[in-house]
Formats: structure tokens, C-alpha cells, sequence
């Protein structure tokens, strides 16, 4: 059940004349707006913002976002572009070096081309509420994780935003090491045996649903070889190379990849409202994956 708001009313404006408002009572003037927007806070700090217009919004988004996760969103951009051991030194260069072989950098800059006008624009505008948040940093505002480690975040980017996706993308790819492993079985193992271990259905299972006809044996293929023991080892390299990275941003859930959700209907809430429930088995950290927000 959504908390009443309590405090942390504060308004932005444009540059000229309008105020930003931050706490309950502190001002500040904010360029980059076309009208005054309105963010309030709840009691779990949950930001609410209310604007005239989409670019105000997304623009407040950006700026609002920053203020709460700059080190975050820095870290996530950081280790998907490969640029992590200019921070953490040479222990973190190998994970750098995996992530720079998928190209991620190339790939966010080519997906921008893809966008449409409005998600561009949208995008473009939370990109500036970002970088107006920066703007205001200076060495004693500075987040303190980018004192410890000595260093001041660069502008942000609009790939920067895209190519966050791509760690998710990533964490949610973990069957290619079952790939591997049924295919270095497939010539060790009688095919019948080989074919029972691997066809996605038996005869033992229940059929909740759907047809019963039971499926064709999956056999190996003609002609098909089993990979390489190097690569069988690369391949291992890169899981304890991925386990660390995701690991670092809180986004390795190998044993709890498995995401579910349901509804409970309003006749069996105090409130008669219904409850929609999402659990997407990822491990908790601080600050956490998603960033709750109403625009």
C-alpha cells in the first residue's frame, strides 16, 4: 500500500526567476526547464514528480535519479564499456577485458539509431537532468564513493543509458554453459542414452496441459564435434570472470534465475484493492537494482 507523502517537497523551475526546492524550505535555481515541476518525497524517500510537460519530466527523472544513484549508475557504465580497472587497478582488468570483447560500447551507439523520435527525445531529456545534477558536484558534494576511490564521474550519455541494459541482458544469459557441456557429451555417450538425458520431455512426466503425444527423441547431429578442450577451459575462464563482474553490481542470481509473479484479487485485501506481486529472483543489495519513481 503506497505511504502518504510526509516531506521532502521541493520545486524546480527554469533559470530565470524559478526555484528549486530541496528538503522543505532550501532553494536553489536549476536551468534546463520550461515550466515549474513539482517532486515530492514519501516516507521511504520514493520520489513522485508532477510536470507541465514530457521534457520536464524526464528531465527531473535524470536529475532526480542522479542525485540518488550517480556512483551506481557510474559503476554499471563502467563495467559494461570495460573501463572498471581505471578505478579498481589492475585486479579488475580481465573482467574489463570480457566485457570489451562483446563490443557493448559499439553496440549502445547503434541501438540509438533505432529509437523512436519520442523515446529519443525522452532519453535525451533525462540525459540533461543528469548531467545538471553533475554540474552541481563539486569536491564536497561529491558522492563519497568517488572521493575513496579519487576520482570525479564524466558526462552522461545517452548510449550510457542503453548500455546498462546489456549487463542485464548478460545476467539473464546462462544456458550457453549447459550448451557446451551437451555438446561435449554427445560423443561420449550412447546415443539412445545421450537422447534420454537430454530431450526436454519423458515418459515419466505429467502432462498438465497440451498434447500427450510424446515428442521425437533429440539424437546428435551428423557430422557434429564435440567442442575443443581449450575452449571447454576458456569457457570456464569467462563464468568465474562473469560471476565477479555481476556480482559486483549485485546482478549474479545463477541459483535464483527463475523470475515469477502473481495477483491477489481486492476481494481478499483489508483495502479491497487488488496487489500485483513481481519476485525477479535477483539477490539483494544496497542500493538495489530497480529504482522506484512515479512520473
Amino acid at each position: 500500500m503506497r505511504q502518504s507523502v510526509t516531506a521532502f517537497v521541493f520545486v524546480i523551475g527554469t533559470f530565470f526567476g524559478a526555484q528549486f526546492s530541496l528538503g522543505q524550505s532550501a532553494v536553489l535555481p536549476l536551468s534546463g526547464l520550461q515550466t515549474k515541476v513539482t517532486v515530492r518525497r514519501d516516507a521511504r524517500s520514493i520520489p513522485y514528480i508532477q510536470a507541465n510537460n514530457d521534457g520536464d519530466l524526464y528531465f527531473t527523472q535524470g536529475y532526480v535519479t542522479a542525485s540518488d544513484r550517480l556512483w551506481q549508475m557510474d559503476l554499471m557504465r563502467r563495467l559494461a564499456r570495460g573501463e572498471t580497472a581505471e578505478i579498481f587497478g589492475t585486479q579488475a582488468l580481465e573482467q574489463d577485458k570480457r566485457w570489451r570483447r562483446f563490443n557493448f560500447s559499439k553496440v549502445a551507439e547503434e541501438n540509438l539509431k533505432y529509437l523512436s523520435d519520442d523515446l529519443r527525445s525522452a532519453l535525451d531529456a533525462y540525459v540533461r537532468g543528469v548531467n545538471a545534477y553533475i554540474a552541481t558536484l563539486n569536491d564536497a558534494s561529491l558522492p563519497v564513493e568517488f572521493k575513496i576511490l579519487q576520482y570525479k564521474p564524466r558526462q552522461w550519455t545517452p548510449a550510457d543509458t542503453i548500455i546498462i541494459g546489456k549487463i542485464l541482458a548478460d545476467a539473464l544469459s546462462t544456458t550457453w554453459p549447459q550448451d557446451l557441456l551437451r555438446a561435449s557429451l554427445q560423443k561420449s555417450m550412447q546415443a539412445e542414452k545421450f537422447a534420454d538425458l537430454i530431450n526436454p520431455s519423458t515418459e515419466y512426466d505429467v502432462i498438465l496441459f497440451g498434447s500427450d503425444k510424446k515428442p521425437a527423441a533429440v539424437l546428435p547431429r551428423a557430422g557434429s564435434s564435440a567442442p575443443a578442450t581449450i575452449a571447454l577451459k576458456e569457457a570456464e575462464k569467462d563464468l568465474r570472470l562473469r560471476e565477479q563482474s555481476l556480482s559486483l553490481v549485485g546482478l549474479y542470481a545463477e541459483e535464483l534465475a527463475a523470475s515469477n509473479n502473481w495477483v491477489i484479487s481486492g476481494k481478499l485485501t483489508a483495502d479491497g484493492k487488488p496487489i500485483l506481486a513481481n519476485d525477479p529472483h535477483l539477490q539483494p543489495t544496497a542500493p538495489g537494482i530497480w529504482y522506484l519513481i512515479e512520473l
